[in-house]
């Protein structure tokens, strides 16, 4: 009985892992990266509730633990290298006099800018060795958490077929694409202390920033729809930038 409690979170963190991985496999098509992007968005989904399971039945392990990172680093550093590969991919088609662009015939520049999205992937393998390190779950982090920084490109991914004349120029801009790689790199790996979204039990006066994110992600989403996704990624930012300079938590790991 005593090991069955393991069961459950072990499994949320397993049906993580399977979400991502098939996100993998449909992104490499090139014509799925949407789908792909809301397998992303339910495997952070996932990563959440089995970290509240480990705590709920106070089943948390180091092989929980170990499980969990090796998941997170299919779900949340690899999947999301190749949405930003493709999206690189298409970036450079669309930049190429004929329409049409093909990796055989790639010079040096072009599949050195296809292979910055593969330093997302190091990066976000590195974030996640740092906080397994780290001794400490408080709830502040140090650094953009990974499952964070896949979310903003799963949500960025959503917007692509956006037919708004604001957000497609925006998107499909090579220079936006390779500052917003470098910038969230810099977020995941830099010392940035950033809100955690793991509750300490049900209770609001504890809990009471992780419910405001996610009271306003469901309006984010209700008023602005798919948009709504990335607003409320901004505004998790805003409020951990906040929270941080304002001392309202004081440990971080």
């Amino acid at each position: 009985m005593q090991k069955t409690k393991y069961l459950l979170p072990n499994a949320l963190t397993l049906v993580n892992l399977f979400l991502g991985s098939f996100a993998i496999i449909i992104a490499f098509k090139g014509q799925n990266e949407y789908n792909a992007a809301w397998l992303i968005i339910l495997a952070a989904l996932f990563d959440m509730l089995d970290g509240w399971a480990a705590r709920l039945l106070n089943a948390k392990s180091e092989f929980g633990k170990q499980l969990d990172s090796l998941a997170d680093v299919v779900s949340f550093g690899v999947a999301p290298a190749i949405l930003l590969f493709n999206w690189l991919y298409m970036v450079l088609t669309k930049l190429s006099r004929f329409s049409t662009f093909e990796m055989n015939s790639a010079n040096l520049g072009q599949n050195i800018i296809l292979l910055c999205s593969l330093l997302y992937a190091l990066a976000a393998a590195i974030r996640l060795a740092k906080f397994n390190i780290s001794g400490s779950s408080g709830r502040l982090f140090r650094g953009l958490p990974t499952p964070a920084a896949a979310l903003i490109i799963a949500s960025i991914w959503l917007l692509i077929n956006s037919e708004s004349k604001l957000i497609q120029p925006v998107i499909l801009n090579i220079y936006f694409v390779l500052s917003f790689i470098v910038v969230i790199i810099y977020l995941m790996l830099s010392n940035i202390r950033m809100l955690s979204l793991k509750f300490d039990g049900a209770g609001i006066s504890k809990n009471y920033l992780q419910y405001l994110v996610i009271l306003a992600a469901i309006i984010f989403v209700v008023v602005f729809r798919l948009e709504g996704i990335l607003f409320a990624l901004v505004f998790y930012l805003i409020l951990s930038f906040i929270s941080a300079a304002a001392g309202l938590y004081k440990s971080a790991s």
